[in-house]
């Protein structure tokens, strides 16, 4: 078994459970949407750097829907692997 092949993956889950947690009940809470989304985007900015300031987007009303965190996560784990 590789060592951390599981861990690698964290991000990929944690953006989907941000994106589904925000469009199932939390993205009609307006404040406590927008917590959710910064409290992400403050995860993936410590996982991939500057790119994940690229979660804010999550603030704006409409781009909301978009799977920004998903993204963010999939990304995370490209980069994990291309260092491995």
């Amino acid at each position: 078994r590789e060592e951390g092949s599981v861990r690698n993956f964290i991000p990929l889950a944690v953006g989907a459970v941000l994106d589904i947690i925000d469009w199932l009940a939390v993205g009609f809470i307006p404040i406590l949407g927008d917590i959710i989304d910064i409290a992400g985007s403050v995860y993936f900015y410590k996982v991939l750097g500057p790119l994940g300031a690229a979660g804010l987007i999550e603030i704006i009303p409409g781009l909301d829907i978009l799977p920004t965190f998903t993204l963010l996560g999939a990304a995370a784990v490209f980069k994990k692997r291309g260092r491995s």
